[in-house]
């Protein structure tokens, strides 16, 4: 299959939206979304997405309004999302499952002065929407951005992405060419929507003609019954992150269930990609943070397969620049950081100007980059190639974390003095958060009251495997706590802590 390299164009014109209502018509008994208990056909949906409207448009909904969606993945999601769009508002996907003071916290920040809540909503969502909209808080007046994702931030509290509507498009219609997405395709879709590898799960095949199969909600927490799911249920295109691959992966017992498989969200490395290749057709490796509308860089795995692994070249109508500290371009070969522009660029962060001066700032010909954290090397084919953070920021299972997001929380509590969250993979083969805590002398902190705040502000992905106590933790001659040397300590303290549980008979087994 040829991958796209032309280079940047025009902004693809129309919208997700229209895309979708073209196929309504043109197709309208064609299958749009199936799940565990019913299939609907485009006209079906469209049918669901005007009713849904109307509801809203009852509730408030306006041009430029924003709208708290809080749903699971699937059919319900599509519905909201797209009625969202038919009454020109703003989409904010909340997850039900995340900390209530969270959510409250991102209705306010976004603004959301309308909410469509799927079943089982505990009330947060639309207390806070009802505070907002009696304050007149609601929407800024702009051009309607397509969505506000929230992603971690390291200031203690979450930061939302408002990406736009010609940037989202673009993004979807490189991926339908670079995978020659037919009509009646089925794409698979099981990522949370707080996730942006969701986007293009739902949305790809409703600019195509083609159909969103929706994993059982049971999926997440069972990779052998997701397995078996696929193995009965093949699909012509999948998103997973390689730690969820990684888990599926003993259960697909080698059946290609994959036609075409894009792995993102964290570093694919040449050993899963081997074991990959007897449950997908083709292969491709995506890279790009929610700034940059899901991806910004992407190539098709072709062997030989050598870590590190390719992270690909711009998407059409974005481009790739590697620079230096004062922002200028490094020579060939050479590891810079990443920084990315184009139609992909999101608008900013919402309700937040002066961090978004910090991330997106105008580079030297004058065009508004967004600066990525990561550090990368173009090598002599052109791609590039990932070599690490310029800061403290990790991936957990494909999520974006910012520790200092944690850390906040945990200093919230009294008497605790240093806060560090670390990964490690000296348990197991795939790295978990720890984080590790000191207090302030003649103090003790127990362990429940420290997981207190933690639950109430940070969701799961975002909670430490364990709490590690310490007398001290050591800092730099900066003054500055010494991530590099807490994240020795941790590793220490839980080899030890193995080694003491582990039986006598069996150490050397």
């Amino acid at each position: 299959m040829p991958e796209p390299t032309e280079p940047a164009r025009a902004a693809v014109p129309g919208t997700t939206l229209e895309r979708f209502l073209w196929h309504a018509r043109a197709t309208p008994h064609a299958p749009a979304v199936q799940d565990e208990t019913r299939e609907l056909g485009y006209q079906a949906l469209l049918s669901a997405v005007r009713e849904q409207a109307t509801r809203l448009e009852a509730g408030g909904a306006r041009r430029g309004s924003h709208v708290a969606i809080e749903s699971g993945y699937g059919t319900g999601y599509v519905v909201a999302l797209l009625a969202t769009w038919l009454l020109e508002a703003v989409a904010v996907p909340l997850d039900p499952a995340s900390p209530a003071d969270r959510r409250r916290y991102q209705v306010q920040k976004a603004r959301c002065d309308v909410a469509a809540t799927g079943p089982g909503a505990d009330g947060v969502v639309e207390r806070a929407v009802a505070e907002v909209a009696a304050a007149g808080d609601g929407g800024d007046g702009r051009e309607p951005a397509a969505y506000i994702l929230f992603t971690s931030g390291s200031t203690g509290v979450p930061k939302g992405v408002e990406v736009e509507h010609p940037a989202l498009l673009n993004m979807l219609d490189y991926f339908v060419r670079a995978l020659s997405l037919r009509p009646g395709d089925r794409m698979l879709a099981h990522s949370n929507i707080v996730f942006d590898m969701s986007v293009p799960e739902m949305l790809m095949p409703l600019i195509s003609g083609g159909t969103i199969a929706v994993a059982p909600p049971r999926s997440a927490r069972n990779p052998e019954f997701f397995a078996d799911w696929l193995r009965a249920h093949p699909v012509d295109a999948a998103w997973a992150t390689p730690s969820q691959l990684r888990l599926l992966l003993p259960f697909l017992h080698r059946e290609r269930v994959f036609a075409t498989l894009i792995s993102g969200g964290e570093a694919l490395t040449s050993a899963l990609t081997d074991d990959l290749w007897d449950v997908t057709g083709t292969l491709w490796n995506a890279y790009g943070p929610t700034e940059i509308t899901v991806v910004g860089l992407c190539t098709q795995v072709l062997p030989p397969y050598r870590d590190p692994m390719p992270i690909g070249r711009p998407l059409t109508g974005l481009r790739a620049h590697v620079l230096d500290e004062r922002q200028r371009p490094v020579p060939a070969g050479t590891v810079g950081e990443l920084f990315l522009s184009g139609i992909g660029v999101a608008r900013g962060y919402a309700g937040d100007a002066e961090l978004t001066a910090r991330a997106f700032v105008m580079g030297p010909d004058g065009e508004r980059m967004y600066r990525t954290g990561d550090l990368v090397r173009v090598g002599p084919d052109g791609q590039h190639y990932f070599h690490g953070r310029r800061d403290d920021q990790v991936k957990i299972r494909g999520h974006r974390v910012e520790p200092g997001e944690i850390e906040a929380v945990a200093q919230q509590v009294p008497f605790v003095s240093q806060a560090i969250a670390v990964l490690s993979d000296a348990l197991r083969a795939q790295p978990d958060l720890y984080l590790a805590v000191a207090t302030a002398p003649g103090h003790i902190v127990d362990e429940a009251e420290l997981r207190a705040p933690l639950r109430r502000l940070l969701p799961a992905y975002m909670q430490p495997r364990r709490v590690l106590f310490f007398d001290e933790l050591p800092r730099n001659t900066a003054g500055k706590t010494s991530r590099q040397i807490v994240r020795q300590m941790v590793d220490e303290r839980l080899k030890a802590d193995l080694r003491t549980r582990t039986p006598a008979h069996m150490e050397g087994m």
